[in-house]
């Protein structure tokens, strides 16, 4: 399954919660370039231009957090419910 963040307003929007599995998709919906970049390094998108997209499936069970690189103060959250 797909999950879609809208990046809007400089935010990422609040933590969301997933299953192992899920992809999650950004949608850049601000007039400037961001990057979603994990705090581990795990995943980078480069810059997502304007109307740009970036997808990354979340596998690992725990808490992903992420930030923008242009604007360090854009920050959010992946968590991903462990395996019953």
């Amino acid at each position: 399954s797909v999950v879609v963040i809208h990046i809007a307003n400089l935010k990422f929007g609040d933590p969301i919660e997933v299953d192992p599995g899920t992809t999650v998709e950004w949608v850049n919906d601000d007039p400037l370039a961001h990057t979603v970049t994990a705090a581990d390094t795990s995943f980078k998108s480069g810059l997502i231009e304007p109307g740009g997209r970036f997808r990354h499936r979340f596998t690992e069970a725990g808490r992903h957090d992420y930030s923008c690189e242009p604007h360090p103060f854009m920050k959010g959250a992946v968590v991903v419910r462990g395996r019953e």
